[in-house]
């Protein structure tokens, strides 16, 4: 399966893939996410009650806003959505979570060693002057947490992987000044909250989960969230495609 990329993105090359996982229930597949449509058919499912201009201008600016979450090498393979929300404390709070599966072409060899090379590679950008780190130690991940960052590595059913989970404050801007890199009165900064599960394939690249959440007050929800993708999912025999079951399949 080939996914379009989103409008203006010409610079990856298209990596063979072949796994399968389930999304968590609550998540909304968009299935054309290089289109406007694409964005406001998954809003309206989430959002069947909302104001039509809002709804549209709300797929505009996600549509826009997509490239944020790749990298130049990557390939895309889904998109999903989740809108509603949970309790927290005795008081309901918005839930909202974009989720992005990619690939990126990899040279790695055992893929032990490859999940070995990309943690460390993270550890050494979470933690590089912070010697407080708290060991992590659970029947099926070890990493570190500090204050902003937490890193584990993982024993997946499909193998070793490495799963991160990130706070952080991102400065989101609209209209044409905004695509021109210039502050303008819409500036806004709000907490994100960014988790990342990558596992190794079998040969040539790397799966890439990344979910994307401004409800940062719900991490330890998003954080199962990502378990449990990283629990469902399977490599395939490679140029095999399925979708079956709910599996989301290249």
């Amino acid at each position: 399966m080939t996914t379009p990329l989103p409008s203006g993105r010409t610079d990856r090359r298209d990596v063979p893939y072949a796994f399968r996982y389930l999304l968590p229930e609550e998540f909304v597949t968009v299935e054309d996410p290089s289109t406007v449509e694409g964005w406001t058919e998954a809003l309206t499912e989430l959002m069947p009650g909302a104001d039509v201009v809002e709804r549209a201008q709300s797929a505009e600016s996600m549509r826009r806003r997509l490239p944020m979450f790749l990298e130049r090498d990557d390939t895309l393979v889904d998109i999903a959505m989740c809108l509603g929300a949970e309790r927290v404390r005795n008081e309901d709070k918005l839930s909202y979570g974009l989720l992005v599966v990619s690939v990126r072409p990899s040279t790695h060899g055992e893929r032990l060693l490859a999940a070995e090379g990309i943690y460390r590679a993270k550890e050494r950008c979470f933690f590089a002057g912070e010697p407080e780190a708290e060991e992590l130690d659970f029947a099926l991940g070890k990493g570190l947490r500090g204050r902003q960052d937490m890193l584990l590595a993982t024993k997946l059913p499909s193998g070793p992987g490495v799963m991160s989970a990130s706070l952080r404050t991102v400065e989101l801007r609209a209209g044409e000044q905004a695509s021109a890199g210039t502050e303008d009165s819409t500036t806004q900064k709000i907490p994100m909250a960014l988790l990342q599960l990558i596992v190794p394939a079998p040969v040539d690249y790397c799966a890439y989960v990344t979910i994307a959440t401004p409800s940062v007050y719900l991490l330890d929800s998003y954080s199962e969230r990502l378990a449990h993708i990283g629990r469902t999912f399977i490599f395939d025999v490679p140029n095999v495609v399925m979708e079956a079951n709910g599996h989301r399949t290249g």
